[in-house]
């Protein structure tokens, strides 16, 4: 059963592949246009952008599961799920299984053309560490798309929604590297779940301490909190 609803997941993800074409291809185009700007460029800011640019897949995947799942109460998929032995653990898990997959295969690929176009020395990184934290940062993000996409009675008004989370996600990100901001606007950042998750990962790439601050405790209070809401007001539609 478990294997029906992958197989699902993947027809409604190729079906519109628009959101995830974009956002896995988008990293690999900033690679090149990394290389073309110097040493000097590339050295600054090669670390941060590889982060930026897993965050970039990741939001892009967990924002088309959001929306392929509005899709679903729209065409009434979800009532004949209702009828069957499936739980909504058992939907949640499976799109989180393909997803997880496709971000794997993504960062392998990322990873070795960042090797060919960079020379960087990718064994010495703590791999382990920062597939733990890239998973971690999934599975938030996921929980957070499965709840916007389910927190509203109407499935139009969680399509605009979760469009509005998501898209405040990728204007977060583009803020990232801005300086000349009001003092405001840097605590507002500074404490969304998409900086806590740039901050965990990067520290998981530079190898340094995971725990220094509040950002992986917080990514793990993230994601329990919205992983129990998304299946409290899971709709059968």
């Amino acid at each position: 059963m478990l294997k029906g609803l992958i197989k699902y997941h993947f027809i409604l993800l190729i079906k519109d592949p628009t959101l995830i074409i974009f956002g896995l291809a988008f990293p690999f185009v900033q690679l090149f246009l990394m290389r073309g700007s110097g040493d000097d460029a590339y050295l600054n800011l090669f670390d941060l952008g590889m982060v930026l640019f897993m965050l970039i897949a990741v939001v892009a995947l967990c924002w088309g599961a959001g929306y392929n799942h509005v899709h679903s109460r729209e065409i009434k998929f979800l009532r004949r799920l209702r009828m069957s032995p499936l739980k909504p653990a058992h939907y949640l898990v499976s799109g989180i299984l393909l997803n997880v997959g496709i971000l794997l295969i993504f960062t392998a690929v990322l990873v070795i053309v960042a090797v060919a176009i960079f020379d960087i020395d990718a064994a010495s990184k703590n791999w382990p560490l920062i597939i733990t934290s890239l998973l971690l940062a999934f599975t938030m993000f996921y929980v957070m798309g499965m709840f916007t996409a389910n927190a509203l009675k109407k499935a139009k008004n969680s399509q605009s929604l979760l469009y509005t989370v998501f898209i405040s996600m990728i204007v977060i990100v583009n803020l990232f590297a801005m300086e000349n901001l009001p003092n405001f606007v840097h605590v507002i950042i500074r404490n969304t779940p998409i900086t806590y998750a740039a901050n965990t990962l990067h520290s998981a790439w530079m190898g340094t301490n995971l725990f220094y601050g509040h950002d992986f405790i917080a990514m793990v209070a993230c994601t329990i909190v919205f992983g129990l809401l998304s299946v409290k007001v899971f709709k059968y539609e």
